[in-house]
């Protein structure tokens, strides 16, 4: 069924490719290429990455002086509306408070309380001229 192959045994055995004997200088120059390389893309990725901080950091510090003075002026905003809310307030609590019903009353209109009298104040007739 299965026929066997003959063997073909060459009389002589293989060769073996001749070596050429590099030079030391290149051998050793070898290892430290790779990490020249290395070296040189991981500087020159710092570098790029630096100065996209820097460009972004130019960028940023006109924003935020820009943001700051629109914060100082809301502030000032916001100080003078409270002021403003306090006096309001003020007016407020004066204006329901029961103990004070009279005065508003007087101060707003020109009723008077009931207890009081009205007092005119007349000039003196000049007794000189009537003579």
């Amino acid at each position: 069924m299965h026929a066997l192959k003959p063997s073909y045994l060459s009389p002589q055995p293989p060769r073996r490719a001749r070596m050429v004997p590099r030079s030391k200088a290149k051998q050793q120059r070898r290892p430290y290429r790779a990490m020249v390389i290395e070296s040189t893309v991981k500087l020159s990725v710092n570098v790029t990455l630096s100065m996209v901080a820097i460009s972004a950091l130019t960028q940023l510090l006109p924003y935020r002086s820009s943001q700051m003075t629109k914060l100082q002026e809301l502030q000032v905003t916001v100080q003078t509306t409270d002021e403003r809310v306090q006096r309001v307030q003020a007016r407020f609590n004066q204006s329901f408070d029961p103990s004070q019903i009279d005065a508003n009353m007087q101060a707003q209109t020109n009723r008077i309380g009931a207890q009081q009298r009205r007092i005119v104040w007349s000039q003196p007739a000049n007794p000189s001229s009537s003579r």
